[in-house]
């Protein structure tokens, strides 16, 4: 017997379906959603990153304005062994030459008789600048100025420096020498500019081989409001500094961001090389004799620095100290600031005096 052969019946197919409205609304909302969330994830995280990138390039220039006054401190009155004990001291400008005072050795402080030097470490109060000062400029009001002097450390032989590049460079050549005969011992040294050895007259201890010189450094560090200061000027506060270089004075911003500049002097009042009593030099209040300025054996550094950018919301509560000069208190303007303070101390002061 045949069996029917059962023939099952083909399921339907299932009907097709497309995505509601209602659907499409609440993918575009969980989606717009994250987007936000993490739209605000990266501006958080770029803000903070700026900000990082902010604070550290302010305590970058802090520091770094820190270590250069350091540095040119510690070799102020470095005279490659010019003892100036029995010579007069004398202030004498940072901004020669100028008008009507031509660059020579006299104008610069220097004189071998009668004998005359100019202080190696000098300064101004805020608002005690001389006028005639103009080689200061865009100072910022209320910050100090610090004038150091000293020979470069890299000694040259008289023959390198008689070449005409070096024509209007000041270089001082020191006796060596003890045989009167040879080096009269009216004459400590010489100061004179390059381009001809013919002033470069003294020589070494062998009384016969020309001692070498060195070229005079003459600086003057002070806050200008501003780093790029053509026309009306960038706005920028920054440390900049004064120099004597190739018989012209070149002003060059330094540190951007350093807005204030305090300085105090730690004077040794004894002769023993330690500092007894710290004084702003400030005209009217504690007034400096040229005594107190050729006793200064260090500097007290107070340097307040800015981030370069602003910070949006941020309220600054804080006072600085500014030592002597009393405190600062906060502008509310945006930047977040930090204090820096360091001791420096001058060697060539303090060595001679401690032996």
């Amino acid at each position: 017997m045949n069996r029917s052969t059962v023939v099952q019946p083909a399921s339907s197919p299932r009907r097709a379906r497309g995505t509601t409205l209602i659907e499409l609304m609440v993918a575009l909302t969980i989606g717009m959603v994250l987007l936000t969330a993490l739209a605000e994830l990266f501006a958080r995280h770029s803000n903070t990153r700026n900000e990082i990138d902010r604070a550290s390039q302010q305590v970058e220039n802090g520091r770094y304005a820190i270590e250069t006054l350091r540095d040119d401190i510690r070799e102020a009155g470095f005279f490659s062994g010019y003892d100036d004990s029995s010579s007069t001291s004398q202030a004498t400008s940072a901004c020669v030459p100028r008008s009507g005072v031509p660059l020579t050795a006299v104008n610069l402080g220097w004189q071998v008789s009668p004998a005359l030097n100019p202080l190696t470490i000098h300064g101004f109060a805020g608002g005690d600048l001389p006028v005639g000062d103009t080689c200061i400029t865009n100072q910022k009001p209320n910050t100090d100025l610090l004038i150091l002097r000293r020979l470069e450390s890299e000694a040259r032989s008289v023959a390198t420096v008689a070449g005409a590049s070096y024509a209007n460079d000041f270089f001082m050549q020191t006796s060596g020498c003890a045989d009167a005969t040879v080096d009269p011992a009216g004459i400590p040294f010489v100061l004179a500019t390059g381009g001809s050895a013919t002033p470069f007259v003294l020589h070494d201890k062998s009384c016969i081989t020309p001692a070498m010189v060195r070229k005079l450094v003459i600086r003057a560090y002070y806050i200008a409001t501003c780093s790029d200061c053509a026309g009306a000027g960038d706005a920028v506060p920054t440390l900049r500094v004064v120099e004597l270089t190739g018989g012209s004075l070149s002003n060059l911003p330094l540190v951007e961001g350093i807005e204030t500049m305090r300085l105090e002097y730690g004077i040794d009042n004894d002769g023993n090389g330690s500092i007894d009593t710290f004084k702003r030099c400030k005209v009217g209040v504690d007034d400096c004799t040229i005594t107190d300025w050729r006793n200064v054996m260090a500097v007290q550094v107070r340097l307040l620095s800015r981030n370069p950018g602003k910070s949006i919301g941020y309220v600054d509560t804080k006072l600085y100290d500014m030592g002597l000069a009393g405190t600062l208190s906060a502008l509310n303007d945006g930047f977040k600031r930090h204090a820096y303070s360091s001791l420096m101390i001058a060697y060539n002061h303090t060595g001679p005096r401690e032996q």
